[in-house]
């Protein structure tokens, strides 16, 4: 319980009177002394039970959702009661906050519209509760939970064209191209060294005797060729606005991409430079939700390309996969990753991210100096370049056509 200011004045005007009272041996003023004591005397009593609560809406960024909160409340004083909102939502309609004068029972209602502006899993279970005298004299802070939360997902962008890329494969779009991996066909296609977890059906005896180590027939494989996602997820990646960052920008890019490629039947693979985190690729709408779900939780962490390379150099040779960087180049540097990848035959596709860069002209100069200088250096790639503050379904008109 905490002490207002009105309390101290009603306390020292009580004093004042009583003291001048005795000094005037007045009895009138020693009465009138008593009064503002009887306003603090007052009891104030509330107490507040939850009894519905519900959410509609907002599964995905930007989109609204209404909030229906029911409280009763019972006894004699203020109430004051708001329903704490995180910092990435945004009030569109209403108010999460309420004052009502309370005198027996009284239901109060809290109705209000937002939206969420980030991704994430949110709890919204907290209820933050001020009770307070009638005359102002003492306040009382108190706090209720309720089972409400809210997952906001990236909202899907849905494409249905593509293009064929340039690259240094055969066919290096994954439309045109078979499997790496998948059901072995009948047709026979090279003699290879074999790595773990090749059939022992398929070891070559013969070749292995000759070349004293083991070999395997390599046979085609039925299915369409795999897409590996590889999302910067570095700190330099959280630049910018809280709610729209190249992180941010980089997840919707590669939910987008997922969907596209899963929907035609291509094994997709996710891998997350920062955290470590790999999704070996795989098919199928179940495939798509794990990804999804991955995206929804990453944040910043700390790695290399080449640390992620070296982590995977073994499967994407086995995969041969179309690869796709979302990246800062400026910062990640990606010029050895690239090289063995296209040295491996392996084709890859960069998003260059970009934004507004503040700072004095010399600085931004500068800085756009040594970027041109990285991108340069990645034309080998097919690079494409990609404002963070456009929308996203304009870049996906570029990548997939």
């Amino acid at each position: 319980m905490k002490v207002r200011k009105v309390t101290s004045i009603l306390i020292k005007t009580s004093l004042f009177l009583l003291g001048w009272g005795i000094l005037a041996t007045s009895f009138e003023l020693v009465a009138v002394s008593i009064i503002p004591l009887l306003f603090l005397a007052i009891p104030h009593f509330i107490t507040v039970n939850v009894e519905r609560a519900r959410i509609t809406g907002g599964s995905y960024i930007g989109e609204e959702f209404e909030t229906e909160i029911d409280l009763r409340a019972t006894g004699f004083g203020i109430l004051k009661a708001m329903h704490k909102l995180p910092e990435h939502f945004e009030l569109v309609e209403g108010s999460n906050a309420i004052a009502t004068f309370v005198l027996g029972r009284n239901d109060v209602k809290i109705r209000y519209k937002a939206k969420p502006m980030r991704r994430g899993n949110y709890k919204l279970d907290r209820i933050v509760l001020e009770l307070e005298h009638p005359f102002l004299a003492w306040k009382t802070d108190k706090e209720l939970r309720v089972e409400l939360e809210l997952e906001v997902k990236q909202r899907l962008r849905r494409i249905t064209r593509v293009e064929t890329l340039r690259g240094i494969a055969r066919s290096p779009m994954p439309d045109v191209d078979i499997s790496k991996i998948g059901v072995p066909g009948t047709d026979f296609r090279e003699i290879r060294d074999y790595v773990a977890g090749d059939p022992m059906k398929f070891i070559n005896w013969k070749a292995t005797a000759r070349r004293n180590k083991l070999m395997v027939n390599q046979y085609e494989v039925e299915g369409k060729k795999a897409v590996w996602i590889f999302v910067d997820a570095n700190h330099y990646m959280t630049f910018g606005k809280s709610v729209r960052n190249y992180l941010e920008c980089a997840i919707e890019i590669a939910n987008a991409l997922t969907y596209y490629f899963v929907s035609r039947g291509h094994k997709v693979g996710l891998y997350v430079v920062g955290r470590g985190i790999c999704l070996y690729p795989d098919v199928g709408k179940r495939q798509f939700k794990r990804i999804s779900e991955e995206l929804m939780r990453i944040e910043a962490g700390e790695e290399s390309f080449d640390q992620a390379f070296e982590k995977c150099k073994k499967l994407l040779a086995i995969y041969k996969p179309l690869i796709i960087l979302i990246t800062r180049p400026e910062y990640s540097k990606p010029v050895r990753f690239v090289s063995e990848v296209i040295k491996a035959k392996i084709p890859v596709q960069i998003i260059a991210l970009k934004g507004k860069i503040y700072g004095d002209e010399f600085a931004v100069s500068l800085f756009e100096i040594l970027r041109r200088y990285t991108l340069k250096s990645l034309r080998r790639a097919n690079l494409i370049e990609w404002d963070i503050d456009k929308p996203i379904r304009q870049l996906m008109v570029r990548v997939i056509g």
